[in-house]
C-alpha cells in the first residue's frame, strides 16, 4: 500500500511503505551493498552515458563490497559508479538524507520494495563537495522521509567522475535530533540487492543446438551464439568493424559535401577499428573537416523486434538492409541532419528504425555516411532488444557485427597508421593496403619506450612532444632586428612567410613545451600582418598566451583569429616571456585559403575548365571549354590551342596568336566582338553545329543512342600513382546518378556514387587497383537511365 504525500504545518512527509505484494524478493545479505563502477569514458559521464552502456547495470567493470555507504576517494577518473540495495529501520522514524559527492552525485529512494517507484531525494548538481560539506548547494539535502520499521526500501546511490578528487557518501539524521549531526549509513540499516541477470561471461564456450553452426559461445545475456553459414563472400570476420575517414573535407553534409569529395569512398586517409557501431574512438584530440565510412553486418542473438536508434553529429546517415545484400541498404534509413548529442535520441522521428523483426542467424548489411565539421564528432547506433534486462537504448558492441570484406578502399602507400602492436615500430601502409610495422627487436622491448608513439610535428590536431628539436626558441636578442621597426622593442620574434597571399582565419598554437624549460614560452605577445613583409599592420592588441605543461600530451590552444585578412607574411613578437632570458613557441598553425590579388593565374583543380584566375573572392575559377553552359563568353585573352564549344552562343575579343590552330562551335551563333584579332600563320574555324561530344563513342560497347547531353567529358585516367584511376565526368543538371566499377562479367565490384544530385559541374573521382586482381573492368556511369562505359585494364 502506497499512501500520499501529506503535507504538515512546517514539514512535508513522504509516507513509505513497502509492497507487500512484490512479486520477487531481491533483499541479499544484510550488512553489505554492491559498489558497481565503470571506466573508460571519454569525457565527462553522465547518467546517459552510463544508461547507454551495454554491460549497465549488472556487468560492471569492476566492483566492491561495502560496509556502509561511502565509496574510496579519489579512485579513478572519468568514470561512473552506482550502489543499489535496500534500507531498512528498526522503528517508524521521520529520516532527513544528505548526499556528498565529487563530482556530481545523485540519491533516489523509492517508496517500497520496488526500483519502478524510485523518487530523485538529493543530488550534487553543479559542484563538488568535501565528505562533510553538507550545505554547499540546497539539493544536497532531501525532504523529511517517514521510513516505517520493518519495511525494505530499495534506494540507488550514482556517482559521475571527471579528473581529480572523486567519492560519493549519503548520510541521514533523524528529523527531531538536535543538536544537527549527519551519520553515514551503515551495515546496520542496508543490505545487497542480488536481482538482475547472472549470466555466463561472454566467451563462454556453450552449444546453441544447431549443427550447422561454429564457434559457439555465450554473448553475456544469457544467449549461446554461434557463427552462422552464409553463401555472400563479403561477410568477413566476426567482431570487426572498421571506420575508414577522409580528412580535409569542408562543410557539413553527407550528400553535397561528403559524397562529392573525389577521395570518397575508396581512398580514404585513415582507418580505425571500432568496438561497435560507434565511433570515431581516436578523439582526444579530435579531427575536424573529415568524413567516414562504416560498412557491415548485423546479427542477433534471439530472433523478435528490434528498435535502433542513431546520433551523430554533424549529419549522419544510416542505412539497414532487411538482408545480407548491399544494394538493399535503403530497406530501412535513419538520419540526423543538423548534429545531436550522443545519447540524445528524440531529437528528431527519422533517427529511429523500427520495430522491426530480426531473425536470429541472419545477417543484415549496415552502412553509416557521417560529415564532421567542427567541435563535437560522434556517430551512434542504438538498439532496444527483447534479451537485455531493462528496455532501453543500448550501443551495438561489435560481438554482433561482422566485417564487410568486399571493399576494395586503400589508404596510400607508406601512410602513417597504427597496427594495434605495441611493439611495432614505423607502421605504415603497404602495397596490399594493410597497416604493417617494423617488430621490436632486443631486450628494450619489454620496456615502455618501445610503446613511445611519435607524433607529426607538422599536425594542428595531434599533441606536441616535449623534445627540444621540436621546439623554436630565440636566445640572441640584438642578432636581427624585428622585422616591423614599430616592434623594435622586442627582440625575440618569428617571421612566417607563405610565399603567396591567404585568405587566414582561425588558428592554434603550441607554447615552449621543453619539460622544465616552460617558462621560455611566449607569454605576451602581439600578432602583426603583411602583404609585401615591409609594410605592417597589427591585429588587435596584446594576446597573453598559457603556459605549457611540460608534457607528452600537450594539445595547445586556439590562438588568435584572423577574421579573414589577407597576408602574405604573419609575424609574431613576444613583449615577454613566462620567465627570463631566452623565449619560444612549440608550433603554430593557420587555417586560410590562397588568395591571390584578382586575375592571378591559378588552377581551379578542374581538367574540363581552362584560362583559370583569380576572382575578387579568393576564388579560382576557369573557363569551362567543353560544351557544358550554353553561352561562353571570352573576354580580351590571348587563346591557346584548343577547342572552344558552347551548346548556343560563343561571344570573344579574344586574341589568336600566331602559329594558333583555334576552332569555335556553337549551336545558334558566334560573336565575334570589337577587339577580336587572328595573327598570321594562325588558323581558325568556326562553325555552328551541335557541339555535343559523345565520349568514347568509338567503344563498340556503347550503344549509341544512350548517349546523353549530361555528361559531356567521362574519362579515366592515370595518375602519378599507377595505382590509382582518376575518373572525371561532368553532370550538367540535376538527376539521379550511378557510378559504379564492374568486372569483365558486368557483375557490380563496387558503387561510388548511387544518388540524386543536384551539384553540377566537373565531378573527379579516385579509384585504387591495389586491391584487384589482374583483368579488365569497366568504370560505368548511369544519367538518368542513360550509361557511359570505360573499359581499362590491371596488369599488375
Amino acid at each position: 500500500m502506497i499512501k500520499h504525500i501529506k503535507f504538515l504545518s512546517l514539514i512535508t512527509v513522504f509516507l513509505l511503505f513497502a509492497n507487500s505484494t512484490f512479486s520477487q524478493s531481491c533483499v541479499g545479505t544484510a550488512g553489505q551493498v554492491k559498489w558497481s563502477y565503470w571506466t573508460g569514458f571519454r569525457n565527462y559521464p553522465d547518467s546517459s552515458h552510463l544508461f547507454a552502456l551495454e554491460n549497465y547495470p549488472s556487468h560492471p567493470d569492476g566492483f566492491q563490497m561495502l560496509g556502509f555507504l561511502q565509496t574510496p576517494i579519489n579512485y579513478t577518473d572519468y568514470y561512473a559508479s552506482m550502489i543499489r540495495g535496500f534500507i531498512k529501520v528498526p522503528t517508524t522514524e521521520n529520516y532527513i538524507f544528505n548526499i556528498t559527492g565529487d563530482d556530481r552525485s545523485i540519491f533516489y529512494l523509492s517508496t517500497t520494495q520496488s526500483p519502478s517507484n524510485k523518487i530523485k531525494l538529493a543530488e550534487v548538481l553543479t559542484y563538488n563537495t568535501n565528505p562533510t560539506e553538507y550545505d554547499k548547494e540546497p539539493n544536497q539535502t532531501s525532504q523529511i522521509v517517514q521510513l516505517i520499521g520493518g519495511q525494505y526500501y530499495y534506494f540507488e546511490l550514482y556517482n559521475f567522475e571527471g579528473t581529480g578528487g572523486d567519492f560519493i557518501s549519503l548520510q541521514w539524521r533523524k528529523a527531531a535530533a538536535s543538536p544537527v549531526v549527519w551519520t553515514i549509513i551503515d551495515s546496520n540499516f542496508i543490505y545487497d540487492y542480488t536481482c538482475g541477470q547472472d549470466c555466463p561471461i561472454r566467451g563462454t564456450t556453450c552449444n546453441d543446438g544447431n549443427p550447422l553452426t561454429t564457434n559457439d559461445v555465450q554473448d553475456g545475456f544469457c544467449n549461446c551464439v554461434g557463427i552462422a553459414p552464409t553463401t555472400n563472400t563479403c561477410v568477413g570476420e566476426k567482431g570487426i568493424i572498421d571506420a575508414y575517414y577522409y580528412d580535409n573535407i569542408p562543410g557539413n553534409y553527407v550528400e553535397n559535401d561528403l559524397i562529392n569529395a573525389p577521395k570518397f569512398p575508396l581512398t580514404p586517409d585513415r582507418r580505425e577499428k571500432l568496438k561497435g557501431a560507434y565511433g570515431p574512438l581516436s578523439t582526444t584530440y579530435a579531427q575536424e573537416n573529415y568524413g567516414t565510412l562504416v560498412q557491415g553486418f548485423l546479427t542477433v542473438p534471439v530472433s523478435g523486434n528490434y528498435e535502433l536508434n542513431i546520433t551523430g553529429d554533424n549529419q549522419t546517415f544510416f542505412f539497414m538492409s532487411d538482408n545480407d545484400q548491399i544494394e538493399n541498404k535503403q530497406a530501412h534509413q535513419a538520419l540526423v541532419m543538423y548534429g545531436v548529442g550522443e545519447t540524445q535520441h528524440n531529437s528528431s522521428i527519422f533517427q529511429n528504425i523500427g520495430p522491426l523483426f530480426l531473425e536470429k542467424g541472419k545477417y543484415y548489411y549496415f552502412e553509416f555516411r557521417h560529415k564532421e565539421s567542427s567541435g563535437r564528432d560522434h556517430f551512434n547506433l542504438y538498439w532496444k532488444t527483447p534479451f537485455h534486462e531493462i528496455r532501453t537504448w543500448k550501443r551495438v558492441p561489435n560481438f554482433y557485427l561482422y566485417d564487410y570484406k568486399c571493399e576494395i578502399s586503400c589508404i596510400a602507400l607508406n601512410t602513417p597508421c597504427d597496427d594495434g602492436n605495441p611493439f611495432t615500430n614505423n607502421d605504415k601502409i603497404n602495397a596490399q593496403c594493410d597497416c604493417v610495422g617494423t617488430p621490436c627487436s632486443g631486450p628494450d622491448c619489454n620496456d615502455e619506450a618501445a610503446r613511445y608513439k611519435t607524433y607529426d610535428s607538422c599536425s594542428p590536431t595531434q599533441n606536441l612532444s616535449t623534445l627540444k628539436e621540436a621546439s623554436w626558441v630565440s636566445c640572441t636578442s640584438t642578432l636581427n632586428p624585428n622585422p616591423n621597426p614599430a616592434r623594435a622593442a622586442n627582440t625575440h620574434w618569428i617571421k612566417y612567410d607563405f610565399t603567396d597571399r591567404y585568405n587566414f582565419t582561425t588558428s592554434r598554437v603550441w607554447n615552449y613545451n621543453v619539460e622544465n624549460e616552460t617558462d621560455k614560452g611566449f607569454k605576451t605577445v602581439t600578432v602583426d600582418y603583411s602583404t609585401d613583409g615591409t609594410t605592417w599592420q597589427a591585429l588587435g592588441n596584446t594576446y597573453s598566451w598559457p603556459q605549457a605543461p611540460g608534457l607528452a600530451d600537450y594539445s595547445g590552444f586556439g590562438g588568435p583569429n584572423f577574421n579573414n585578412i589577407k597576408a602574405r607574411y604573419i609575424l609574431i613578437s613576444a613583449v615577454n616571456n613566462w620567465g627570463a632570458g631566452c623565449s619560444g613557441i612549440g608550433k603554430m598553425t593557420f587555417d586560410a585559403i590562397l588568395c591571390n590579388p584578382s586575375g592571378t593565374p591559378c588552377d581551379d583543380k578542374d581538367p574540363l575548365t581552362s584560362y583559370d584566375k583569380f576572382d575578387n573572392n579568393c576564388n579560382c575559377r576557369g573557363i569551362n571549354i567543353n560544351c557544358a553552359s550554353d553561352t561562353l563568353k571570352l573576354e580580351k585573352i590571348s587563346l591557346a590551342n584548343g577547342a572552344f564549344q558552347a551548346k548556343k552562343v560563343i561571344e570573344t575579343q579574344s586574341l589568336v596568336p600566331n602559329t594558333q590552330d583555334i576552332s569555335f562551335t556553337a549551336g545558334k551563333s558566334i560573336v565575334l566582338l570589337p577587339g577580336f584579332e587572328v595573327k598570321s600563320n594562325a588558323v581558325f574555324s568556326a562553325s555552328i553545329t551541335d557541339c555535343i561530344q559523345a565520349a568514347f563513342v568509338a567503344n563498340q560497347k556503347i550503344d549509341k543512342a544512350s548517349i546523353t547531353t549530361d555528361s559531356s567529358e567521362f574519362a579515366t585516367n592515370d595518375t602519378e600513382n599507377s595505382k590509382i584511376k582518376e575518373i572525371i565526368f561532368r553532370i550538367n543538371k540535376p538527376g539521379y546518378v550511378k557510378l559504379s566499377l564492374k568486372d569483365q562479367n558486368d557483375q557490380v565490384i563496387v558503387t561510388l556514387i548511387d544518388h540524386f544530385s543536384e551539384t553540377l559541374g566537373t565531378q573527379i573521382k579516385y579509384l585504387p587497383t591495389n586491391k584487384l586482381k589482374k583483368g579488365t573492368y569497366w568504370v560505368e556511369l548511369e544519367l538518368d537511365g542513360k550509361k557511359l562505359r570505360q573499359e581499362f585494364t590491371v596488369s599488375s
